[in-house]
């Protein structure tokens, strides 16, 4: 499948991009998995031409140079998807854009650079109702949104939403 962007994401700020992208006149693709589908309304977005993989997950991608250049989903098997441009908006940890193990924090698709705390014993506070610092763990990116790979910018990837390095929602 060949589209002008794939977003990858289920929330509004996924459906956001995915209608700015039609705003433009783009041909664009939703991977969309998780239980947040229910609670927003894709509609308007397929009356639009959108294509949305309802309830699929994005399980690998290939980024070479700076570029993104596919990503294959589950429902699509060993055929990947190929666009112009990218728009990652998964959320954090709940909605698997960001797991962690015993010694790091990382974005299992891209192998994003992730922002956060190397010593484990500060990633929460004993206090469950103070604010919680592995909530700020994320995705770092450039003034334009852009994050990189092993400190080399992704340009045509955009990150959006709570996965951002610094976002504490």
């Amino acid at each position: 499948m060949k589209v002008d962007t794939l977003v990858i994401g289920n929330g509004a700020v996924a459906l956001q991009a995915a209608l700015e992208s039609l705003d433009r006149g783009e041909s664009c693709a939703v991977i969309a998995p998780g239980l947040s589908l229910e609670q927003t309304d894709w509609s308007g977005f397929v009356r639009r031409g959108g294509i949305l993989l309802k309830g699929d997950r994005a399980e690998a991608a290939s980024v070479s140079g700076g570029k993104v250049e596919w990503v294959r989903s589950r429902s699509l098997g060993p055929d990947a998807i190929v666009a112009g441009s990218y728009v990652l908006a998964t959320g954090r940890f709940y909605d698997g854009g960001l797991v962690a193990d015993m010694d790091r924090v990382y974005e299992p698709l891209f192998g994003l650079d992730v922002e956060y705390e190397k010593d484990r014993s500060k990633w929460f506070d004993p206090d469950f109702f103070a604010p919680q610092p592995f909530l700020s763990f994320g995705v770092r990116v450039d003034a334009d949104g852009h994050p990189s790979v092993q400190g080399v910018t992704v340009n045509n990837l955009l990150v959006k939403g709570e996965i951002l390095a610094g976002c504490s929602r």
